[in-house]
């Protein structure tokens, strides 16, 4: 039998981007032997971190839900999130627009914006995203496993 359930997050497209690119700009800054010494550090330390940072969640069996914080897939810390014992989950197609009016974005429009799928957990009124796909496939194989593992219905599944 499992012992934990974990949901990765996805990282804004923008971090990673970010990320490669500093990379590339210490590697040009080492190529051509310029800038200073702690100038390469920082690109390094700032490239690597946001490379290899991410969040998942944790679902223990009695609903523990702990929220990992991880370096290349190595979990750093984690920290304890308080939701009670859900009645029941639910899986939705979320769609999102986001303003462009400023920032690298202005140049391909006004706004920019896409669908997610979620997995929502609900207790009476309230509500915790456990998990965010850009797939229905896999927002509904997460769902289904996680409704086994905790032994709760799946309400508007999709």
């Amino acid at each position: 039998m499992m012992q934990s359930l974990f949901f990765k997050q996805k990282k804004p497209l923008t971090v990673v981007i970010l990320g490669y690119i500093l990379l590339a700009v210490l590697l040009s800054l080492l190529a051509t032997n310029s800038g200073p010494l702690n100038q390469h550090i920082v690109l390094g330390f700032l490239s690597l971190l946001l490379i290899g940072y991410s969040n998942s969640y944790e679902v223990l069996h009695k609903f523990k839900l702990y929220k990992h914080f991880k370096f290349f897939g190595i979990t750093l810390f984690k920290s304890k999130v308080v939701f009670p014992l859900p009645d029941y989950l639910i899986v939705f197609s979320a769609k999102y627009k986001q303003g462009a009016e400023w920032g690298s974005v202005a140049a391909m429009g006004k706004e920019r914006g896409g669908d997610n799928y979620v997995i929502r957990l609900f207790k009476g009124n309230k509500h915790f995203t456990i998990y965010r796909t850009n797939t229905i496939e896999v927002a509904n194989n997460k769902a289904t496993e996680l409704s086994n593992f905790l032994a709760i219905e799946i309400r508007g599944e999709n």
